[in-house]
């Protein structure tokens, strides 16, 4: 057991915290939403390829190498997440076996370091590197950067992701719900896409769901030159704030930044409903999956990343 936290709010307007002996690692929303299986020492898990945590093609997401990195991190130190940067070396095909292995190189009092590694076989899916921590009670807190102002969920129909399949297979998709917000703001200053995003069966956002949901930067990238689809992605950092408890609906801010023969970078911002900062990241990607926009109508899709 590890610490949570609740919220105060102290007369300068920065958040304290006071933490309480309550959160077991690894959380049981994780290992529903990711299907993993672990040892009883914590650091070596496996999960099954199936399509619930696959692409569109049946491939591996990336969006599920880093949760598993962020969850298996949290399972084999105690602490919740405070960062994850996840390199993706290789794929693998619908009911493989991923084995994943976790080295802490360092357990400090407060912060630890680990190294995540996923496997199949003798070949090398994904590495991980991060820290997980305990914040520091009275230590400082804040947030700099204001949420843009959206449209609510509410008021926004479900995305489709992908080309229509005449089998529906539907991928990770199937285990999220995403809404295309409408973004309010001066020319220039608007995020290329923004979504609210959360997972089925009114299961909290955690750290590993986030990560799971927010791989989501090829999309930005290809909306800002005016195309649809996205990429593979080669690298996916996150950064972790506070994650109240009860939080359902998480709202994406996608930005792209730049590109070079194809290969593309951008940014993501990820807040609750309250406007809480709850994790900035970035993303790296081989944008080789543009289409037109009339042309992805075509083909029955209604926007969304190709991964």
């Amino acid at each position: 057991m590890t610490n949570v936290a609740t919220v105060s709010v102290h007369a300068s307007g920065y958040l304290l915290h006071r933490h309480h002996p309550m959160t077991q690692y690894p959380r049981q929303p994780d290992v529903d939403l990711l299907g993993l299986e672990f040892d009883a020492d914590g650091r070596r898990a496996r999960f099954e390829l199936v399509p619930g945590v696959a692409r569109h093609d049946g491939a591996l997401y990336g969006g599920t190498a880093i949760a598993v990195s962020v969850a298996t991190m949290e399972a084999a130190t105690g602490r919740g997440s405070l960062w994850v940067t996840t390199q993706y070396v290789a794929t693998a095909q619908l009911s493989d076996i991923v084995e994943c292995t976790t080295d802490v190189v360092a357990m400090g009092r407060n912060v630890s370091q680990a190294q995540v590694t996923g496997r199949l076989g003798d070949k090398v899916l994904f590495t991980s590197v991060g820290s997980t921590a305990i914040p520091r009670e009275g230590g400082l807190e804040g947030q700099f950067v204001p949420m843009p102002e959206v449209s609510q969920p509410e008021d926004i129909k479900p995305m489709v992701f992908g080309p229509a399949q005449a089998s529906g297979f539907r991928g990770f998709t199937a285990q999220v719900e995403y809404r295309l917000a409408e973004v309010h703001g001066p020319k220039g200053s608007v995020s290329q896409l923004a979504l609210w995003a959360r997972i089925n069966g009114d299961r909290p956002a955690t750290p590993a769901s986030i990560a799971f949901v927010a791989d989501m930067v090829p999309g930005a990238i290809a909306r800002a030159v005016g195309m649809v689809g996205g990429g593979t992605s080669l690298d996916n950092s996150l950064r972790f704030g506070r994650i109240p408890d009860d939080e359902e609906w998480i709202l994406l801010e996608l930005r792209a930044q730049m590109a070079v023969g194809s290969h593309a970078h951008g940014s993501v911002k990820v807040w609750s409903r309250a406007g809480l900062l709850l994790a900035v990241g970035g993303q790296s990607t081989n944008m080789r999956q543009l289409v037109p926009e009339a042309e992805w109508e075509k083909l029955g899709a209604a926007g969304g990343n190709a991964e």
